[in-house]
C-alpha cells in the first residue's frame, strides 16, 4: 500500500510542485497549459488526498486563474467558489488563506462587472485578512485595492482614493518608491484623478 501511494504521488507531483508550475505558465501567460495542468492534476488528487482537501483548494484555486486569464469567467468562478469552500471548511472563517480565497473570487466577480457582490466579499476579506495578518500587511494592501477598483467604478471617488492611499503607504512602506506593486497604485490614483476632474487636481501632489 505505501509503494502504492508512493508510485501515484510520483506520476502526480506533489501538489506544491503542481502548484508552482501552475504558477509559473500563469506568469508567463499560458492560461491553457496551466488549465491542463491542474484539470490533469485534480482528478488523482481527489483520489489521493480526497475531494474536499486543501490540496486540492490550492489546485482549485490555479485553475480558477488560468480561466480567468481566458476570460472564461463562469468556469472560473466555479472552480474559485469551490475552493473558498474548502479552504472555509477546512481552516475557518477567520483564517488569512480565507481571505485570499475571498479576494480571488471577487476579483472574477469584478471581471463580470458584479460590483455589488465583489465589493461585501472584498469588506467580508478585508476584516478577516485585517484580524489575521494585519492591518499592514501586503495581502492586505491587494484587497484594500480591489476594493478601491470596486468603488472606483461605481463612481465613490472618495471611498477609493482612501482605500488607494492606505494600500499605496503599504507597499511604499515594505517595497519601497519604485517597486511595480507600488507603481501600480500609483497608476490607479492617476487614473481616479483624470476620472474625478478638476476639483481633485491635487490627488496625486500628496502622493510623494
Amino acid at each position: 500500500m505505501i509503494w502504492t501511494a508512493l508510485a501515484l504521488m510520483v506520476s502526480l507531483g506533489t501538489p506544491a510542485a503542481i502548484h508552482r508550475e501552475a504558477l509559473s505558465q500563469l506568469e508567463a501567460g499560458r492560461y491553457g497549459e496551466a488549465e491542463k495542468l491542474c484539470q490533469d492534476a485534480i482528478p488523482g488528487f481527489e483520489g489521493f488526498y480526497g475531494p474536499e482537501t486543501l490540496e486540492v483548494a490550492l489546485v482549485l484555486a490555479d485553475m480558477a486563474a488560468a480561466y480567468r486569464g481566458e476570460g472564461n469567467l463562469t468556469e472560473a468562478e466555479r472552480a474559485a467558489q469551490r475552493s473558498l469552500s474548502i479552504v472555509e471548511q477546512k481552516l475557518g472563517p477567520e483564517d488569512a488563506n480565507t481571505a485570499l480565497a475571498m479576494d480571488q473570487l471577487a476579483e472574477i466577480y469584478f471581471d463580470a462587472h458584479r460590483y455589488g457582490v465583489a465589493g461585501r466579499l472584498l469588506h467580508r476579506a478585508l476584516e478577516t485578512g485585517e484580524h489575521a495578518l494585519g492591518p499592514d500587511h501586503p495581502h492586505v494592501a491587494t484587497i484594500l485595492n480591489d476594493l478601491a477598483a470596486v468603488d472606483f467604478v461605481q463612481v465613490h471617488y472618495a471611498a477609493a482614493e482612501r482605500l488607494y492611499r492606505r494600500a499605496l503607504a503599504i507597499r511604499e512602506k515594505l517595497l519601497g518608491p519604485d517597486h511595480p506593486h507600488v507603481l501600480i497604485i500609483r497608476h490607479n490614483l492617476a487614473e481616479l484623478e483624470r476620472a474625478w476632474g478638476p476639483r481633485q487636481g491635487t490627488v496625486l501632489a500628496f502622493t510623494r
